[in-house]
């Protein structure tokens, strides 16, 4: 056998030797996946962290050989004058795992010893954090970056840079470059960002958000959200010159009340921009079909609304909610709805030849033929098409999900359901006609969507505050009924609502003149009145029978013998004249009444008669030729 093979046979035996001591320390992964480095607390990369693992397994080879040095040459048969020598030849020999270990003896002795004394963090280099290598290494420095990186007017690296080696000149530092800013503004961006791009900036992007789900049931939360639909419509209005002007970009804002549970519109109101006006006139909508869903009119669990006109809606919005939590300001998270507002329109709006493009204010690419909508520009509905356009779209997304909505309304809770009286539904939500009305003995007369209603009630304290100014709160969908407000005005106008007392009134059954027009409900509607009214008259004896015996006991005080009171409250005889006469009275008022009612009633029949028969002869005065008789 030749030297030369003798020396592989060696150097092969020495391998198998390495080979048999070899193994993988699951520790030092360990220790390296849970490592963190620099004050950012990064991580090692899964590849570092597999070469760390691999030297230390080899070096953990390295010291076992090492202590059995006897059992080694043993192995290989032969004496090892320089142990390190041959160990660094076996580790640049050894292959079998991906390592990056010395390639020198003496540089792989003082690995070993560093190792031994420091453990796993001796395999770790050191210039990870490449803070010795930084220009930018004391705090000055970073502080003075970070400061100039954060102000409010947004400069860019470029002047930062400038600024920065001005101060360097001055100081001795040295000068850094535009592309050192750059990485220090995208690695200190949680600082800085609230200068740059204010605090809501900060609370949208970097701090921690909250993740929630959909309810499961209906009515436990709704949001709503003012929306400029995506369609075009025409308009023609008169300039000042007298000059007719049709444009053709206008569009209509949708104030949408969305249920998430099924992504249901509950309400919705259709203007030409939002106002407190048209969100009041979506939650009429919004309630005004939970009546339609559920038999009545339920409030949902929670409210969400953003905070445009909070200080003049937030009391309309707790009286509409169990729980009403306004999203934080400028909280874009929250807007739920606006992802439903960008499928609704991909859905529905954009069938529409008049549809104006995918959130055309943000100038998205997704937007229809521009040259060919300026083509067809006539074709685009008026307003009132547009609107209609919309209310389609709205009430065939409800048709789809409504019985979803009504079926899992048997399933929530009682707790979680709350009705909104009919009271408490106008008082928030109706409208005002803007003035004030009082009662008069025909009722409460006002006039609603261009005609004139009379009201009353059968509350006999209504009447006793016929003294008051009422304010209307009405239902345009259901004129049956109105909610009065005493309120303060000036010559019949609105001024505000007082609010200290409210009635219900319906509106007044107007009875038929002839009798043969007369049907049962008139008659019923007739003794109601009849019945009200002795109520009335027994209220009115009872309360003057009860402040006579007060008065009379009163005026049995001697100090008040002789007194102007006494001669007009008490009689001859001691006995107080308005008590022992006020029978009579009232019985003789009420004969008088009916006596006069029955003449007024006689005299416009003999006047109908009159008029009648004198129309028949005017009639027969003309075609009758007496002539033919004589």
């Amino acid at each position: 056998m030749s030297a030369n093979n003798s020396k592989s046979i060696v150097n092969t035996s020495k391998i198998n030797f390495f080979k048999l001591f070899f193994e993988y320390d699951n520790k030092a992964f360990d220790f390296f996946s849970n490592h963190y480095y620099s004050d950012l607390n990064k991580r090692l990369s899964f590849k570092m962290v597999e070469i760390y693992t691999n030297n230390a397994s080899v070096l953990n080879t390295v010291v076992k050989i090492k202590k059995n040095k006897k059992s080694y040459e043993d192995y290989v048969d032969g004496k090892i004058n320089n142990i390190w020598e041959t160990l660094s030849n076996d580790v640049n020999a050894f292959n079998d795992v991906p390592h990056k270990l010395p390639k020198s003896s003496r540089a792989l002795r003082t690995q070993i010893e560093k190792y031994l004394k420091q453990g796993y963090s001796a395999i770790i280099d050191k210039r990870l954090d490449n803070k010795n290598a930084s220009k930018i290494k004391d705090n000055e420095q970073t502080s003075l970056i970070d400061e100039l990186l954060a102000k409010h007017q947004n400069f860019d690296n470029k002047q930062i840079a400038n600024v920065y080696n001005l101060i360097c000149k001055k100081l001795g530092w040295k000068t850094i470059t535009a592309q050192t800013i750059a990485n220090r503004k995208e690695a200190n961006k949680l600082v800085i960002i609230a200068g740059r791009k204010g605090t809501n900036a900060l609370s949208n992007t970097l701090l921690m958000q909250n993740k929630r789900t959909a309810p499961t049931k209906p009515m436990l939360y709704w949001t709503m959200d003012g929306w400029d639909a995506e369609l075009l419509y025409q308009s023609t209005t008169t300039n000042k010159k007298g000059y007719s002007i049709t444009t053709y970009h206008n569009r209509l804002n949708v104030v949408l009340i969305l249920d998430p549970f099924n992504k249901y519109p509950v309400g919705y109101a259709i203007g030409t921009h939002e106002t407190p006006q048209l969100i009041k006139e979506a939650l009429r909508n919004a309630f005004q079909h939970t009546k339609a869903l559920f038999g009545s009119f339920f409030r949902p669990y929670q409210l969400q609304t953003d905070n445009y006109s909070i200080s003049v809606l937030k009391p309309i919005y707790e009286a509409c909610t169990t729980h009403y939590t306004p999203a934080k300001v400028k909280n874009a998270k929250a807007k739920i709805i606006e992802p439903y507002f960008n499928r609704f329109n991909k859905e529905y709006c954009q069938m529409f030849q008049n549809w104006s493009g995918h959130n055309v204010n943000s100038g998205s690419k997704n937007q229809p033929n521009t040259e060919y909508l300026n083509k067809i520009r006539n074709q685009f509905p008026d307003k009132e098409g547009c609107k209609q356009q919309l209310i389609s779209a709205i009430e065939l997304e409800r048709a789809k999900k409504r019985d979803e909505y009504i079926n899992q309304w048997l399933n929530v809770p009682v707790e979680y359901k709350s009705e909104m009286t009919f009271e408490m539904y106008l008082k928030v939500l109706g409208e005002s006609t803007g003035y004030t009305n009082r009662l008069t003995g025909a009722g409460l007369i006002t006039k609603l969507q261009g005609q004139e209603l009379v009201y009353d009630s059968f509350d006999i304290n209504f009447r006793k505050l016929s003294h008051n100014d009422w304010c209307i709160k009405y239902d345009s969908n259901d004129l049956s009924q109105i909610l009065v407000i005493n309120a303060n005005s000036k010559n019949g106008k609105l001024i505000n609502e007082i609010g200290t007392y409210q009635f219900i009134l319906q509106q007044k059954h107007i009875q038929p003149m002839a009798l043969a027009e007369r049907s049962e409900n008139d008659a019923k509607q007739l003794q109601n009145i009849t019945e009200y009214n002795n109520q009335i008259i027994e209220y009115i004896t009872n309360k003057r029978s009860e402040n006579a015996t007060i008065v009379e006991n009163l005026l049995r005080q001697p100090e008040l013998n002789d007194t102007l009171a006494k001669l007009l409250l008490v009689d001859s005889r001691g006995q107080h004249k308005d008590r022992k006469n006020e029978s009579n009275i009232i019985q003789d008022n009420a004969k008088i009444v009916i006596k006069r009612l029955k003449k007024d009633v006689d005299k416009k029949a003999n006047e109908h008669k009159q008029d009648s028969q004198k129309e028949i002869d005017e009639y027969n005065k003309e075609k009758i030729d007496i002539t033919e008789y004589l």
